[in-house]
This record gives structure tokens, C-alpha cells and sequence, in this order.
């Protein structure tokens, strides 16, 4: 009975893992879909260890998401280390970050940064035409006062 808690363990954790390097690689569900040629459901489904994930699948997903199975069968939190007092900060194996972690952390908030910046000025424009707008509605019933 043990050994079903554990395995059932194990497979929420990956499910959870893809997931999470899904979102690192800023890749949407349908796109990984489409990318494996299933449906978004059964990403779903996967995600959140509804149904059952195939040594095959599991390949076809690290191809997908361009990420090691190794790195799928692990928490991508757990390649941020925090250094503790008794830590030697010369040693190689002390390393804040995975490097391959951060440039995903870094192109997705490069994306990110991107979105904002076209939303800002979208905004910026509405905001202007409304200002415009709202110059000659003022403009207009001034000069309908004065005639009076």
C-alpha cells in the first residue's frame, strides 16, 4: 500500500513539474497540445495527475518543452539553492542558479516585459483619443454657450 502513496507521489510531482517548466518556458497548454498531438485535456489531465504519463509521453514532452527528462522528474524551484551561514560560497556546487533555468526565467520576463510595454501603449492612446475627445466636446459647447 506504501508503494502506491509513493508512486502516486511521484507522479503528482511530475505532473506539477511539467507544469511549472511549461510556464518557465512561457509555452501555452494548447501549443504543448498540439506540440505532442493531443488534446488540451489530456495536458491537463497529465498536469494534474489525473491520468496516468507514459516513459513515452514523458520523452515527447522534454522534446516539446526543450528540457532534459532529468529536469522534468525534478522541481525547477529546487535549482535556486539559498546559501546557508555554514556554506562555502567558493565551491562549485554552491551555485545560485542553474544557468539553463535562468535564461527561461529571463526570456519569460523579457516576454513579459514586452506584453506590458504594448498594453502600456495601447493605453496611453486610448487615453489620449478620450482626452481629445472629450478637448472638442468642451470646445463645442463653449462656442454653443457664447452664441447664446
Amino acid at each position: 500500500m506504501k508503494r502506491n502513496k509513493y508512486s502516486s507521489a511521484n507522479k503528482f510531482r511530475i505532473g506539477t513539474n511539467i507544469r511549472k517548466w511549461r510556464n518557465i518556458k512561457d509555452i501555452k497548454q494548447k501549443d504543448l497540445a498540439s506540440a505532442l498531438h493531443i488534446s488540451e485535456a489530456a495536458v491537463s489531465n497529465i498536469e494534474n495527475d489525473v491520468s496516468n504519463i507514459t516513459l513515452g509521453q514523458l520523452e515527447e514532452i522534454s522534446i516539446a518543452l526543450n528540457v532534459s527528462i532529468e529536469q522534468l522528474l525534478s522541481d525547477p524551484q529546487d535549482k535556486f539553492r539559498i546559501p546557508t551561514a555554514n556554506s562555502n560560497p567558493e565551491k562549485e556546487d554552491r551555485q545560485v542558479l542553474d544557468k539553463e533555468l535562468l535564461n527561461a526565467v529571463i526570456s519569460s520576463m523579457e516576454k513579459k516585459d514586452q506584453q506590458l510595454q504594448v498594453i502600456m501603449q495601447h493605453f496611453i492612446h486610448a487615453m489620449t483619443v478620450l482626452v481629445q475627445q472629450e478637448k472638442l466636446v468642451f470646445n463645442t459647447s463653449k462656442q454653443a454657450t457664447s452664441r447664446a
